[in-house]
């Protein structure tokens, strides 16, 4: 457009830039679903020699300080949606309500939280059945 028509797409760079903050924050679940998130196995794999009890325990024991920070972080996410639901801001270029755009963070910390509660209730299986 710029070169053709002398002329720039104004509402494009802003869509894209908000379909990359829902892809990444709905992604980021299913990141967590297939534990392909990045995680330093070295003092698990160590403890596993010990016993394999002493590295679930640590698999949980981190699973549990990740759900810890997703709780606080669904929490002040789902405050943010709510009061750039109550300021009615629009965006600049397509005058989409900003609430939507932020409504991709909570979405996706939610989905998160509950497939971290699922790697939980899977771990503390395994580990029952380990004991």
């Amino acid at each position: 457009m710029r070169y053709i028509f002398n002329e720039s797409l104004t509402w494009s760079e802003e869509l894209a830039r908000y379909a990359f903050v829902w892809f990444v924050y709905t992604s980021a679940a299913y990141a967590v679903r297939y534990q392909r998130h990045v995680k330093f196995s070295f003092l698990v794999n160590i403890l596993n020699r010990l016993s394999s009890v002493y590295g679930q325990l640590l698999k949980i024991l981190a699973l549990l300080l990740w759900i810890s920070f997703l709780i606080f972080l669904d929490y002040y996410s789902v405050n943010l949606v709510i009061s750039q639901f109550h300021t009615q801001q629009l965006s600049p270029a397509n005058q989409i309500p900003m609430y939507l755009i932020y409504i991709g963070l909570p979405l996706g910390a939610l989905l998160m939280t509950f497939r971290v509660v699922q790697h939980i209730i899977s771990e503390m299986k395994e580990l029952k059945g380990s004991i």
